[in-house]
């Protein structure tokens, strides 16, 4: 099997659903689980301080230590949500001394997950986060990951559709705050007009907050848990380090 670490990589139809698998001794789901979560667990690990290097090998570690002692296997759903799952089973990892050791010392010889050093520290956020806490930071990079996923999965919706061009335009209306160019400037570059270009943003955000539902949807236990994830993540995002 090929992994990659393709930051839009979509979460599975249910991350509880790939659990479950990994209990049956389905290998592929075991990957799979390596692949759609090391990026929250590298990103926190750098920011606590470790040296990429260091942080490459203990995500390595950590997911040999889940398969290893059956932590995924016995995860239970009924438990909530699988952000609280995966960052309680970090923090135990971390505060044992012997399992990071452990990890530093098997090094390159456990690969889950092909690293490339420049991709990954480019996927890191580039403001400094460094004094927020593990929790904090984690449920950060999870948020993040779940918005870059709901976006990738929306792009591809769009370029099955035809409209890739019309997508890649309108990405930055995605982003408050970011730089939105104007409508007059969007109706000029596609060669619409600007209510045209109006009714296309309104669509597209209301289409990304349909996905994203659907990719919290999959990390919680309950559809009567989603809103409260959602609201959850949007206050992780914007709490700074005084906060903490």
């Amino acid at each position: 099997m090929t992994y990659g670490h393709d930051r839009t990589a979509r979460f599975p139809e249910t991350s509880w659903g790939l659990v479950v698998a990994t209990g049956s001794g389905a290998g592929d789901a075991l990957a799979e689980l390596c692949v759609r979560y090391w990026m929250p667990i590298y990103a926190s690990l750098r920011r606590q301080g470790f040296a990429s290097a260091e942080a490459e090998d203990l995500v390595q570690g950590f997911f040999l230590h889940l398969i290893e002692q059956g932590t995924v296997a016995r995860a239970e759903r009924e438990r909530g949500r699988f952000r609280n799952f995966m960052l309680g089973a970090l923090r135990r990892f971390l505060g044992s001394e012997s399992e990071r050791e452990r990890a530093l010392k098997r090094g390159s010889d456990c690969h889950f997950v092909p690293f490339d050093a420049a991709t990954m520290e480019s996927l890191l956020p580039v403001t400094d986060e460094s004094a927020l806490s593990l929790d904090l930071q984690f449920d950060r990079e999870w948020a993040r990951t779940l918005i870059d996923n709901a976006v990738g999965t929306l792009r591809e919706q769009h370029v099955r559709e035809g409209d890739g061009e019309l997508f890649d335009a309108l990405r930055a209306c995605l982003d408050p705050g970011a730089g939105v160019p104007t409508y007059v400037e969007l109706a000029r570059r596609l060669g619409r007009s600007e209510g045209a270009v109006k009714t296309a943003v309104h669509r597209l955000r209301r289409r990304f907050r349909d996905v994203l539902r659907r990719e919290v949807a999959c990390t919680v236990a309950a559809a009567d848990e989603v809103e409260a994830e959602l609201a959850h993540l949007r206050d992780v995002l914007s709490t700074g380090p005084a906060s903490t």
